[in-house]
C-alpha cells in the first residue's frame, strides 16, 4: 500500500473512531502559546507591492520583538506543488531574494518568534490547483516539508479563500490532514520545533460545520475578523465555531491595519483591538494576528488603497498595529 494511501486511510480511521490524529502519533500540542505562556501574537508580512520596499527602509525599525510567530506572503500552489510566488513585476529570483530576507531579518531580530509560509488565494484557477493538488496529497505535503526547509520555516499556513470552501471542504480536509500527519512525522527543524500547520478563515464563508472539521488536523486557525463592525464579529464567529466543535484555544483573531480597507467599518481601531484581545483573554483563545506589518512599516504619504496617511498622524492615533495588540495584552 502506498503511503499516501496509509496516510488517508489513518485520516478516515481517526475521524470515525473520534480520536485525535494528535493523540494517535503522540504530539504534544504546543500550538496554544509560545515556550513562555504568553498568547501567539502574528503579523502578516506581504511581498509584493511598494511596502516591502518602503519597509526595507526602515528595517531597523520593524518590531521583531513585538511578536512571536510571522506569516510571509505568500507562497502559491502549482502542478499539485508548494512553490515561490511570481507576478508581473516579481520574478522567481526576487521572491526567493525577499522571502530569504525576511527570514534572516526576523531570526537576528527575535530567535525566538516562529515563521510560516502562507499559501495564496484567489479567483477560479486558484480554486482549481489546490483540488489539483488534493488529488495526490502526499506530493502537495512533501512538497510543503521541502519548501519549509529551503527557506529554514517553522510552519505553513493554508490561506485558501474562496467562497466555494464548504463545497471544497473534502478536499480541504484531505489537504490539510495529509500535511498535518507529514509535518509531525517530519521531526523537528533546525531550530528544535515541531512544524506546524495553521488555516485561514474567511468569516461567514467557512461554515462552522467546516471548521469544526479541522480540529484534529490543524495547530491553529486563522479568523480573518477584520475592522471594527459587526460583519466579521470575533465574538459571534469565534462562539460559532466552538459550539460547532472547534476548540478556542486554536483560534487566532485577526485585526486589519490597511488604511483604506473598507469593509466592516474599514480597519480596526485601538478601541476595537483593545476589544478583541478582551475577548481573547477572556475566553483563552490562542492568540491574535494583524494584517499587515510590512503596510504598518510604511513611513510616506500612501497613494494606494494600502498605504497609511503619514507617519505622525499613524503613531498619533496609534494605528491598529501589532504594537496595539501588545499594549492590549500588557505585555509592554
Amino acid at each position: 500500500m502506498s503511503k499516501k494511501v496509509i496516510l488517508l486511510a489513518v485520516g478516515v480511521l481517526l475521524a470515525l473512531s473520534g480520536g485525535s490524529v494528535a493523540d494517535n502519533l503522540g504530539i504534544t500540542n504546543s500550538s496554544v502559546s509560545n515556550s513562555e505562556g504568553k498568547p501567539i501574537i502574528v503579523a502578516y508580512f506581504f511581498l509584493f507591492d511598494g511596502a516591502y520596499d518602503e519597509a526595507m527602509s526602515v528595517q531597523d525599525s520593524i518590531p521583531w520583538k513585538k511578536i512571536n510567530r510571522l506569516y510571509i506572503a505568500f507562497a502559491t500552489v502549482e502542478d499539485g506543488v508548494l512553490t515561490d510566488k511570481t507576478t508581473g513585476d516579481s520574478s522567481i529570483e526576487e521572491t526567493e531574494q525577499k522571502i530569504r530576507n525576511i527570514v534572516a531579518l526576523c531570526r537576528r531580530g527575535n530567535p525566538d518568534a516562529e515563521i510560516f509560509i502562507s499559501s495564496d488565494f484567489g479567483d477560479q484557477s486558484v480554486d482549481d490547483q489546490y483540488l489539483g493538488a488534493a488529488r495526490y496529497p502526499q506530493k502537495f505535503a512533501d512538497s510543503v516539508v521541502l519548501y519549509l526547509n529551503k527557506y529554514d520555516l517553522d510552519g505553513y499556513d493554508m490561506d485558501w479563500e474562496t467562497r466555494q470552501i464548504d463545497d471544497y471542504a473534502p478536499e480541504l480536509q484531505t489537504l490539510l490532514s495529509t500535511c498535518y500527519i507529514t509535518l509531525k512525522q517530519a521531526g523537528t527543524n533546525p531550530h528544535g520545533r515541531s512544524y506546524k500547520l495553521s488555516h485561514t478563515i474567511w468569516p461567514g464563508v467557512h461554515s462552522p460545520e467546516t471548521v469544526a472539521s479541522l480540529k484534529d488536523i490543524v495547530d491553529n486557525i486563522n479568523l480573518m475578523t477584520y475592522g471594527p463592525g459587526q460583519d466579521y464579529d470575533l465574538k459571534a464567529y469565534a462562539e460559532s465555531y466552538y459550539q460547532a466543535g472547534f476548540p478556542y484555544e486554536k483560534m487566532i483573531g485577526g485585526v486589519e491595519s490597511e488604511f483604506g480597507y473598507a469593509e466592516n467599518g474599514g480597519h480596526d481601531t485601538q478601541e476595537s483591538i483593545t476589544e478583541k484581545c478582551a475577548y481573547v483573554k477572556e475566553n483563552n483563545l490562542g492568540g491574535m494576528f494583524s494584517w499587515r506589518l510590512d503596510n504598518d512599516m510604511r513611513t510616506t504619504d500612501g497613494m494606494t488603497e494600502s498605504g497609511p496617511p503619514n507617519l505622525s498622524s499613524r503613531r498619533l492615533a496609534l494605528r491598529c498595529d501589532v504594537r496595539v495588540i501588545v499594549l492590549s495584552f500588557h505585555l509592554s
